[in-house]
């Protein structure tokens, strides 16, 4: 039960950090469930980023993931409550915020403060998203001139084309599957 409690300290940590999307998630994520608590190895985490580009609210799901994971050893029950509960974490801080903020709006929306603050916060979030990249990239994603060039098709799709992020991965996972499934 105590790990199913960090693990909603750590949710519920990143959920009130994360601004800009999920991939900034990654960064946040990765010390604390990989290298502090070992709740996964490094490629399981990898490998649940990747599930979380093709399923509905991307990388979200990674905390469902976690979850499930660290409750399973109590039984398949105590799993799904575990991800459930987790998933509960990560989204909570954002919808609470978002309430709270809600009847302030239009009064926030004009201010310069806010605004300034919001331009370091997007600075931030390029940041963390570079850290993820780099991360990923440090950890195997690309090991290769073929990963290379999947990572360099995938970029151009994704900023030339703006071809949806899941269907990048899947057309990742293809040609994974011709480049190297022998």
């Amino acid at each position: 039960m105590g790990e199913l409690l960090r693990l909603v300290g750590v949710c519920l940590k990143v959920g009130a950090l994360v601004f800009g999307g999920g991939l900034v998630m990654i960064p946040l994520l990765q010390p604390d469930v990989v290298d502090r608590h070992q709740w996964v190895t490094q490629h399981e985490f990898l490998d649940a980023v990747a599930m979380g580009q093709v399923t509905p609210g991307p990388l979200l799901v990674t905390a469902t993931f976690l979850g499930y994971k660290v409750c399973l050893p109590y039984g398949i029950a105590a799993a799904i409550g575990g991800g459930l509960l987790a998933t509960l974490a990560m989204f909570l801080p954002s919808f609470a915020m978002t309430l709270s903020a809600s009847r302030q709006l239009g009064r926030l929306r004009d201010s310069p403060r806010l605004q300034a603050a919001l331009k370091g916060v997007q600075s931030g979030v390029v940041g963390l998203i570079g850290a993820a990249a780099v991360i990923l990239v440090r950890q195997g994603g690309i090991a290769d001139w073929q990963g290379v060039a999947v990572g360099a098709l995938a970029l151009c799709a994704l900023v030339r084309y703006q071809v949806q992020g899941s269907l990048v991965v899947l057309g990742g996972g293809a040609l994974g599957l011709l480049l190297w499934g022998h």
